[in-house]
């Protein structure tokens, strides 16, 4: 009830906005998680509000706290986002919302004990920032290039004793000159010393911005994992963000309304940046077919797997479109969260689990495709973490598995345990989902996180063809962070 509440309020205020401050209010309204059904209920989209050429559809179909009846996390708290100030903000009708101050700086400090800057902001705590620090990000023409935003000083001269002789505040508080004891005049703006400041609230909202958090789930969610509209995707910067959003935070996306014809994962491939060219290509077909150089081409049971764990560098996201669906009894697709159940073996079977961290697997694949021939090869455990023990890489696939086992003989059996153990909870239904998939349907997913497999069946009931690429997970970042500058999600940038 208070969620229609809110949304109550929302309308009476919408209905007095502009076309372009309602469009940046559903957005705020889309990243709180309100389901595009609350919305429905009470009509936001009515009197005048169709009109705006965004799609309203592609913008509520982000749940962004779907997860809430199954124990996920909401992707922006309430904390971040709030639905009023948002309202305010866009729609300039609610007074009491103030306006966000600029940051300024109200004193400066010189420490030489401790080699550091200490500033005193105009609100809120003071920081202080390494002496080193400054005279490396120097912003003058000599030490730095603006238009490709990058050092140009060399770092052999850097001194590593170097002191400031003075420094002082100007423009009333929006920057900080410091001369230097060799002469060296440089300034700082005071929103950019802002950004950068070293303190643990800083440290913390740049790692929100390289990375969003995981939000995990199991087979009961599917009715509540977000999708998206291909249509959408490829004219709606809006709806692309959001998606994008939504992939790196729930690891799955099904991507609805694709034309049911070769060519589509390119154009959505494309909406991002470029497609990961592999030995199999840019793009690849999946049919079945005699002799193939990948037991995916063949139409038995394809076991629970990540796609090319024998690459270094292995494809960050996958898509795999539906063009023609077999129509008999069978060919159904299976994805799993297996960071997700990876964490569940932790808590289940300690050991099992410590075992596929430290148990180095020999990958490979060896054939020839349609790019020529190839020979690769991969020594990397199943379950990979990083330095602080998250998982960020899950390799499985029982066909690409060398025989190879460059281990000690001792733990062999052992690790087989482990393995058995872990690819039944991937499998069990409590995790897996299971669904046919609807010719025209994209299924979007990270290969690093998430497994996939599909069900056997048998040939002569009809043909089916899916059609697939990879990119990397540097691009669909990148594009995310590039569109929430643009439409205004993140007030600043970075750099």
């Amino acid at each position: 009830m208070a969620t229609k509440r809110k949304i109550h309020n929302f309308t009476k205020v919408l209905g007095k906005c502009s076309k372009s401050e309602a469009m940046q209010a559903v957005r705020g309204l889309c990243l709180m998680g309100v389901a595009r059904h609350s919305l429905r209920w009470w009509n936001c989209y009515s009197s005048g509000f169709q009109a705006i050429s965004v799609s309203f559809t592609s913008l509520t179909s982000s749940r962004s706290y779907c997860m809430s009846k199954h124990g996920g996390k909401n992707m922006w708290p309430d904390k971040e986002v709030n639905m009023v100030k948002e309202v305010g903000r866009v729609c300039g009708k609610q007074q009491t919302v103030k306006s966000i101050p600029a940051v300024t700086v109200a004193d400066v400090t010189l420490n030489h004990n401790k080699g550091m800057l200490e500033v005193s902001w105009g609100e809120g705590k003071p920081d202080i920032f390494p002496y080193v620090w400054l005279r490396d990000n120097c912003r003058c023409p000599s030490c730095f290039h603006a238009p490709s935003n990058s050092r140009t000083h060399l770092i052999d001269n850097l001194d590593l004793n170097t002191q400031p002789t003075s420094v002082q505040v100007l423009s009333e508080g929006k920057e900080v000159e410091v001369v230097w004891n060799d002469g060296h005049r440089g300034t700082y703006l005071a929103a950019w010393l802002h950004l950068r400041a070293f303190n643990t609230i800083q440290r913390h909202a740049k790692a929100k911005r390289l990375r969003l958090s995981r939000s995990y789930w199991g087979a009961k969610a599917l009715e509540d994992l977000p999708q998206a509209s291909f249509g959408d995707l490829l004219i709606d910067d809006t709806a692309l963000m959001v998606w994008l959003q939504q992939l790196e935070v729930y690891g799955f996306v099904i991507v609805n309304g694709a034309p049911t014809k070769p060519g589509q994962v390119r154009k959505l491939a494309e909406r991002i940046g470029f497609i990961k060219k592999t030995h199999y290509g840019e793009d690849f077909t999946v049919k079945a077919k005699p002799d193939p150089s990948n037991v995916a081409y063949l139409s038995g049971l394809l076991q629970l797997h990540t796609d090319l764990p024998y690459y270094e560098y292995k494809p960050g996201v996958q898509f795999i479109h539906c063009i023609v669906q077999y129509e008999g009894n069978g060919g159904e697709s299976l994805v799993s969260d297996a960071v997700h159940v990876a964490q569940e073996l932790k808590k289940l079977y300690p050991e099992k689990y410590h075992i596929l961290t430290q148990t180095p697997v020999d990958w490979f694949d060896i054939g020839t495709d349609e790019v020529g021939e190839f020979y690769k090869i991969m020594h990397k455990p199943v379950i990979c973490t990083d330095d602080t023990g998250e998982i960020c890489r899950i390799n499985m696939s029982q066909p690409q598995r060398d025989s190879f086992f460059s281990v000690p003989p001792e733990i062999v059996a052992s690790w087989y345990d482990a393995m058995v153990t872990y690819h039944r909870l991937l499998s069990h239904p409590h995790y897996c989902l299971q669904f046919k998939m609807i010719p025209g349907t994209i299924l979007t997913f990270d290969n690093l996180r998430i497994v996939h497999g599909r069900t056997g069946y048998m040939s002569g009931g009809g043909e089916r063809h899916v059609e697939g690429c990879y990119i990397d997970w540097d691009e669909v970042r990148s594009r995310r962070r590039v569109l929430e500058v643009k439409l205004e999600i993140t007030k600043d940038r970075l750099h």
